[in-house]
């Protein structure tokens, strides 16, 4: 599995940039990664993201590795590590690092509903302002998949809630992804962000995937 994405509107803080995805272990479905849906046991995805953006008149280089792998059928641990760098102002610069178990809750006539927990730290873990404090992560969320108008399709829903000791935000997310041929998917998603100390933060990206 290989993909790269292209954002298809700015963050509210103005960044932009082309960012450039390597996904180089996975053994999944195709709408997994994300959202409501866990690994198959002894599963795994593994994928590297590096960007170049702008924001608030500043160059920023961006990257970031996330896993998942399947403890069970119903269990998904996943791992993220960020990192966003200023070469003109490196005081600015910032890093995350966030870990999480997701449960499948329930399946249901396509519907997949989840449950997730986790811990995160750094600044870089967000939208356009993390927190930087060590915290708590929630989240749950509903995904379908199967036919839409004789086209392979998913779309999932997902509500999170971020809790450090002076610092909180509320995030929602949601997508939708089509199969285009046999082995391109196209997918968009939206996160909106909100919460204390200017955590204002919108983005709308669209990814094109090819699967082998």
């Amino acid at each position: 599995l290989s993909s790269f994405t292209i954002p298809r509107s700015l963050l509210q803080s103005r960044m932009w940039g082309i960012i450039f995805v390597w996904a180089f272990w996975a053994l999944i479905p195709a709408f997994a990664a994300a959202a409501p849906w866990v690994q198959a046991e002894d599963a795994g995805y593994l994928r590297l993201a590096l960007s170049a953006d702008e924001v608030e008149g500043l160059d920023a280089q961006r990257g970031d590795l996330y896993g998942e792998y399947g403890l069970t059928d119903w269990a998904t641990l996943t791992l993220k590590a960020e990192t966003v760098a200023y070469p003109d102002a490196s005081d600015f610069n910032e890093n995350g690092l966030r870990a999480t178990l997701r449960a499948r809750v329930f399946v249901i006539n396509g519907f997949t509903g989840s449950a997730e927990v986790g811990a995160l730290e750094g600044s870089a873990i967000g939208g356009r302002n993390g927190c930087e404090t060590l915290g708590g992560e929630a989240r749950t969320g509903l995904g379908w998949s199967g036919q839409l108008l004789d086209i392979e399709t998913y779309m999932f829903g997902e509500v999170a809630g971020r809790f450090h000791e002076d610092c909180r935000r509320e995030r929602f997310e949601f997508g939708i992804g089509q199969r285009a041929t046999e082995n391109i998917w196209i997918s968009t998603q939206f996160w909106s962000e909100r919460g204390t100390q200017n955590a204002k933060s919108d983005k709308t990206q669209t990814e094109l995937v090819w699967r082998g």
